[in-house]
């Protein structure tokens, strides 16, 4: 008998252990519900480890101080496990300071009644200490309060168990197998509680405590293999509820298991009326494919609400695995992009006139940088762009070493064709000559309107022997043009001056008033003749000699 007595006090200490070591893990978590489940898991290992005193070989004066000790922990058990199952469902707003006193009301008279039961016996009618085989124990025959505070305690704990598994059937697949677990671990130590109570043996171990060891391992497990307190679903009512985006849970059967409120602004119909149906027949007008409720992967797709206004969704579907890597269902997330849609039409519109007013620009642009080196009238280049191109190209022809021949040109008694005929009949003139100098040109020359009647050809990498012949084929071509106004064919001459980079000048400046001076002395020599710089300066050295 002693050896029995002995090892229910050793059975007793290591469940108080384990729910010890349960608490302390619970305890580290430092998650939502996990203070409460150390304080279970820590009233419990009180309650164990007390109640083993009375197991043990001691002084049968300490025995007496056992029921004062083990009801602290009988005491809060019950109001610690609905505490803890009112945060682990995410009902923690409802263990307000309120309810924790009502709770703490019935346990402190409880404890107050323990303490001084010598004086008014409501706990216990009698407390003898029997011998058994040289070990003391204490025999407890129970008063009328002991039966309050056992219905007191069942009531408690079986609110624990209805909030539990209420947040069972609530809960999505994925946390079913999480409240099972805590389900089973409570419901051990009280199930041998009610036949401890209530048992016909004669037995006077109480079974209870001892079962508190296996539960605290399977929290223990839970904590730690299963990373219970990882997954609780954390202010789910105050997160899932309250999102605007709707929130669909679906099984392997694509049947579904949850959804949340905001899934009535776009079923226009009560959530809670699609529990348990297929998500293909609800969604069938939505959805053009349905490999999208197939795939193992993550997918998106986007989906026309064909109501008036339409609307569209955002679906994004993730498939829930449970531990083992396998399929447990999918979630399927909403969210109204209508509005988005629209800003993204505007934009695009928006993006479509700014495209043309940036063609518009360049064609304007391209239009001012015309005018601004072309000629209006003959749609030469103009004096603007002669000065800039021509600067650029002696340059060039100064760095590859080649030589610039630059043409001056201007038409014989211009005045007198205006005068004679009018300015019509002049702007017909210098028409058709741009015309024909144009026409003439090589690749990479250039004509420019000098000014009034008088014209500028660039002839880069050109000898002065070779522009002479380009000369002379002009004004043999300018000489039988014949130019219609009216009733009338006017004909043209041309008086040409020509110079040549560097012989004549090694900038623009000097150049152009090479040729202008080998022009007008072309006039001199009586009009439609052509006359080289290099001549002139030799005609002026014959005289000057």
């Amino acid at each position: 008998m002693q050896e029995h007595l002995t090892l229910n006090a050793i059975l007793l200490l290591i469940s108080g252990l384990i729910s010890c070591i349960a608490s302390m893990i619970a305890w580290r978590r430092s998650m939502p519900g996990s203070f409460t489940l150390s304080l279970l898991l820590l009233s419990m290992a009180i309650w164990s480890f007390f109640y083993a005193f009375d197991w043990l070989p001691i002084s049968g004066s300490l025995k007496f101080l056992v029921p004062n000790l083990t009801y602290i922990g009988v005491i809060a058990v019950p109001s610690f496990f609905l505490i803890f199952a009112l945060n682990f469902t995410n009902h923690g707003e409802r263990s307000n300071p309120r309810l924790l006193a009502a709770l703490a009301v019935e346990p402190v008279i409880t404890l107050i009644l323990v303490w001084t039961n010598k004086v008014h016996h409501l706990v216990f009618q009698s407390v003898n200490l029997i011998n058994q085989n040289n070990i003391a124990s204490l025999q407890l025959e129970h008063g009328p309060w002991y039966s309050v505070n056992l219905v007191y305690s069942y009531i408690v704990i079986l609110a624990g168990f209805v909030v539990l598994t209420y947040g069972m059937l609530r809960a999505s697949p994925l946390l079913r197998n999480q409240y099972r677990i805590i389900l089973f671990a409570s419901f051990l130590p009280w199930g041998l509680n009610i036949v401890s109570e209530y048992s016909l043996g004669t037995s006077q171990f109480d079974l209870t405590p001892l079962m508190f060891g296996l539960s605290g391992i399977l929290f223990t497990y839970s904590v730690i293999r299963n990373r219970f307190m990882n997954i609780i679903p954390v202010a789910r009512s105050h997160i899932i509820e309250s999102m605007s985006d709707g929130v669909l849970v679906i099984d392997t059967q694509n049947r579904i298991v949850d959804i949340n409120p905001a899934m009535e602004n776009f079923l226009n119909q009560k959530p809670t009326s699609f529990l348990g149906k297929s998500v293909s027949e609800i969604l069938e007008i939505w959805l053009d494919q349905n490999d999208v409720l197939t795939s193992e992967q993550e997918a998106w797709t986007e989906l026309r609400i064909p109501n008036a206004p339409s609307r569209y969704l955002d679906l994004r579907i993730t498939p829930l695995y449970d531990d083992f890597e396998r399929l447990n269902g999918r979630l399927m997330v909403f969210r109204d992009v209508t509005e988005r849609k629209q800003i993204e039409k505007r934009l695009r519109s928006a993006n479509d006139r700014l495209q043309l007013q940036l063609i518009e620009i360049g064609t304007l642009q391209s239009k001012l940088r015309s005018q601004a080196i072309k000629d209006p009238l003959t749609d030469l280049f103009n004096r603007r762009y002669l000065d800039e191109t021509l600067d650029r190209e002696l340059a060039r022809a100064a760095r590859e070493g080649y030589p610039v021949c630059v043409i001056m040109l201007d038409i014989d008694h211009f005045k007198k064709v205006n005068d004679t005929y009018g300015h019509e009949a002049g702007d017909f003139i210098l028409k058709a000559l741009a015309k024909t100098l144009s026409g003439r040109n090589r690749r990479g020359d250039f004509v420019c309107r000098f000014g009034g009647e008088e014209f500028v050809v660039v002839m880069p990498n050109m000898a002065v022997d070779t522009a002479y012949k380009r000369a002379e084929d002009l004004r043999t071509a300018l000489n039988s043009l014949h130019i219609p106004y009216g009733q009338l064919n006017l004909t043209i001459t041309i008086s040409m001056g020509i110079a040549s980079y560097p012989a004549n000048g090694e900038d623009r400046e000097s150049i152009l008033r090479a040729a202008d001076h080998a022009m007008y002395a072309a006039k001199k020599a009586g009009r439609d003749h052509i006359l080289t710089y290099d001549v002139l300066q030799s005609q002026r050295q014959t005289l000057t000699d």
